[in-house]
C-alpha cells in the first residue's frame, strides 16, 4: 500500500503516525482530516471568542453632535423633496434619516434616559410611517405632508428637553443636564 497524502498538502508540521499497527494502514496528516468547511467553523468560533472580549462600542456625545449635525440636514432634505413633489428623494433622505437617528439609541441608553428614549422612538415611528406612505405605488401628498410634520414634531419634543444653543458660537448642543 502506497501513503496517502492530502492534495493540499500539510503546512502545518502536525502528522499523525503514518502507519496504524493495528490494521496496517497510513494515514494522512491531520490538516488532510478536517475538511475546509471544518476549518472555516473553527476559525469562526476563534473570531467570535475574540470579538467577545471586545467592549461594545461606546457611542459618545462627540458621536451624537456629529450625528445630529448630518442628520439636520437629511431631514429638512425631506421637506424640500417633498415640496418639489420628488417622492423617490423624500423616501431615500427618509431612510436615511432613520439610519442616522436610530443609532443615537445607545448613547441614551448608556444615559440611562428612557424618556429620551421614548422621544427618539416616536421620532423612529413617525418615520416608519413617511416611509410607508412614500412605498406605495400613488402616493397622497396630503398624507406625507402631515406624517413629515409629525416628524418634524417628534424632534422638535426630543430637541425642547435636550437641546440648547450655545450663546457663543450660537451652534446647538446637548444640554448639560442629559449628561447627569
Amino acid at each position: 500500500m502506497g501513503a496517502s497524502h492530502c492534495s493540499q498538502g500539510s503546512t502545518s508540521g502536525i502528522r499523525r503516525p503514518e502507519r496504524n499497527t493495528a490494521a496496517g494502514l497510513r494515514l494522512p496528516p491531520v490538516s488532510c482530516l478536517l475538511p475546509p468547511v471544518s476549518f472555516l467553523v473553527l476559525c469562526l468560533f476563534a473570531a467570535v471568542a475574540l470579538a467577545q472580549d471586545k467592549p461594545y462600542p461606546i457611542f459618545t456625545q462627540d458621536h451624537l453632535d456629529a450625528t445630529m449635525k448630518t442628520l439636520g440636514p437629511n431631514v429638512a432634505g425631506i421637506r424640500a423633496s417633498l415640496a418639489d413633489g420628488d417622492f423617490t428623494t423624500a423616501k431615500e433622505r427618509t431612510i436615511r434619516s432613520r439610519e442616522q437617528l436610530a443609532i443615537s439609541v445607545t448613547f441614551w441608553r448608556d444615559k440611562e434616559r428612557d424618556d429620551a428614549v421614548t422621544l427618539l422612538r416616536t421620532a423612529l415611528d413617525r418615520m416608519d410611517a413617511l416611509d410607508a406612505a412614500l412605498s406605495i405605488e400613488t402616493v397622497d401628498p396630503g398624507a406625507v405632508e402631515t406624517l413629515a410634520t409629525e416628524v418634524d414634531a417628534a424632534c422638535t419634543a426630543c430637541h425642547v428637553v435636550y437641546r440648547e444653543q450655545d450663546p457663543v458660537t450660537r451652534e446647538y448642543r446637548l444640554r448639560q443636564s442629559a449628561l447627569q
